[in-house]
């Protein structure tokens, strides 16, 4: 159970914050262009729609289609403080982006069903390009705390999309209260990935960020 929360006192981000939020979202997606592309040996588009910090709960309202099948890429932080940073995809998007990759490869979108239908090779892509982005990002939101983050090894999840989320907000809902959200899009010859990157923070991470927001807020003891 959390001792404290924060409480925001009816906050409207200025300009500036949100600038520096996509700024942070900008340098990561932009170092991430790059790495992708030598992976993939394609070119990649990267381009970054939203970045925003919301209150856990809200987390379901930023997705339109709930019952949507996804992967989710976890990645965890410990170091000075844990961190958490969950990307999430359509399991179309990832399917097909294999499928491509694997020229031999003709994966049935309706037939892989959980992880283990998926052999070495898939999974090893799913959880290099989640390295790819999650070490660009957690990188971005080091340079602007200051603090170094190396996230581990990432764990692959395939579920329903409300049920994934339900599973996110009863297990980080306890440690945290608000995420920062950045949405970004990857696009690939005829593939497009719209991907949510949920930076989930411990609450010395969070005060640090408002902070450096300039953010005003209470402490709920």
């Amino acid at each position: 159970m959390k001792k404290k929360g924060i409480v925001l006192e009816g906050v409207q981000f200025t300009p500036e914050q949100l600038d520096l939020l996509k700024e942070m979202g900008n340098i990561g997606s932009g170092h991430a262009i790059t790495a992708l592309s030598e992976l993939l040996n394609n070119k990649i588009d990267v381009s970054l729609t939203s970045a925003e910090i919301i209150p856990f709960w809200k987390v379901v309202e930023l997705f339109e289609a709930p019952h949507v099948e996804v992967f989710g890429v976890y990645s965890e932080i410990h170091l000075i403080s844990d961190i958490s940073i969950i990307q999430i995809f359509t399991k179309e998007s990832v399917i097909n982006l294999i499928n491509l990759l694997n020229g031999d490869s003709n994966l049935s979108v309706e037939k892989i069903r959980t992880c283990d239908d998926l052999d070495d090779l898939s999974l090893s892509i799913i959880a290099e390009i989640g390295n790819i982005l999650s070490g660009h990002y957690a990188n971005a939101l080091s340079d602007l705390l200051a603090i170094k983050m190396v996230p581990d090894v990432p764990i692959i999840a395939l579920d329903i999309l409300s049920a994934m989320l339900n599973g996110l907000i009863a297990k980080y809902s306890q440690i945290s209260d608000y995420l920062v959200i950045i949405k970004t899009k990857l696009a690939m010859k005829n593939i497009n990935m719209n991907c949510v990157i949920c930076f989930i923070p411990s609450l010395d991470i969070l005060e640090k960020l408002f902070e450096i927001l300039n953010i005003k807020y209470d402490m709920d003891l």
